[in-house]
């Protein structure tokens, strides 16, 4: 989220990522965190705050806000109290990823203040060859020397270049082809229309697990508009599936012109967020209130992303999420009955 989102507002997190335990990654020291911290957040987080909840040596979630808002010290408290209220005994390891020493030490100082001595755990500021911490004259390394990040590239954590490469994987097809693409559209649609209502969700459930052709992937954007359609696509989700899903709906994405977007961007998010990919959930809501900020999907997102919810948490959770989304999507269609 750019910067201009912040200055003393209650701060939306620009990526949280939860940290599930059978990822079997172990933090030994500050090179095993400065490597392994790239492929949590998604993508390289340069001029970035970053913030490990670490609850009873385990790491718990990690969240991504631009650097420089968090100078002052309201951003500051408002972040660090909503990560306190998910992990109350939690401990807070803060990390500055910039050149710019004075900004870093700056905005880390406003951190350990905020934290307070008994909750945190390291200050560190990360440049793109060296890191130090705990203050500006502090003990510093290499940045690029730990074990722990080759690991992670192994189990297939995804790490991007910078938060603009994926800016544009859920930015949805070029200019030039969307005319094309809207011809294909309307032969869809007139195919989805000539169905019933169960033969339509039939068709969802499958393609939602197998659309790889073309046309399969236009389908499945025109189905997925249904609201009763993106419920049950979003209750058939899980860790399991959420890898798949978000390789589908990113193709998906990827065909979909603004007008049939949203549904397809919200579920991409919902997948990216099971798999614990909370930068992609992220630029998923930032696209969405481009598109139609009032969807139940993106709604969803954003008590997802406000409440620190871990993917963890999905079975507990998906009942009363799927109904909210139904309840949502009730009001939409009949706001004068509310």
């Amino acid at each position: 989220m750019d910067s201009d989102d912040f200055g003393v507002a209650i701060p939306k997190l620009s990526g949280m990522s939860a940290i599930e335990p059978e990822a079997r990654l172990a933090i030994h020291d500050v090179d095993d965190l400065v490597g392994l911290v790239p492929y949590l957040v998604g993508f390289h987080p340069h001029s970035s705050l970053v913030v490990l909840m670490v609850d009873d040596g385990r790491m718990g979630v990690l969240a991504r806000v631009d650097l420089a808002p968090m100078a002052e010290a309201e951003a500051m408290n408002q972040l660090i109290s909503r990560l306190f209220e998910r992990f109350p005994d939690g401990e807070a390891w803060c990390l500055a990823y910039t050149e710019d020493l004075g900004l870093a030490w700056a905005v880390l100082d406003v951190a350990a203040e905020v934290v307070g001595e008994d909750r945190l755990g390291r200050l560190v500021q990360v440049g793109r060859q060296r890191w130090r911490v705990d203050h500006a004259a502090g003990l510093s390394g290499q940045v690029g020397t730990a074990e722990v990040a080759a690991q992670a590239a192994a189990l297939g954590l995804p790490l991007r270049e910078s938060r603009a490469a994926l800016v544009a994987q859920v930015a949805g097809p070029q200019a030039e082809q969307i005319p094309g693409l809207a011809e294909d559209f309307v032969i869809a649609t007139g195919e989805v229309a000539a169905l019933g209502s169960e033969a339509r969700r039939r068709w969802a459930s499958t393609l939602a697990t197998t659309a790889t052709a073309h046309p399969d992937l236009v389908r499945l954007a025109v189905l997925a508009a249904e609201a009763e359609i993106q419920q049950l696509i979003v209750e058939g989700l899980d860790a399991a599936r959420a890898p798949a899903a978000v390789e589908r709906w990113t193709a998906v994405v990827a065909v979909t012109p603004p007008g049939f977007a949203a549904a397809p961007v919200g579920l991409l998010g919902v997948a990216g967020w099971l798999t614990g990919d909370g930068a992609l959930q992220t630029v998923c809501l930032e696209r969405l209130d481009q598109l139609a900020a009032d969807v139940p999907l993106a709604a969803m997102l954003e008590w997802i992303n406000a409440t620190v919810l871990p993917p963890s948490a999905w079975p507990q959770y998906r009942r009363a999420l799927v109904g909210a989304l139904a309840d949502h999507a009730r009001l939409l269609a009949a706001p004068d009955s509310a």
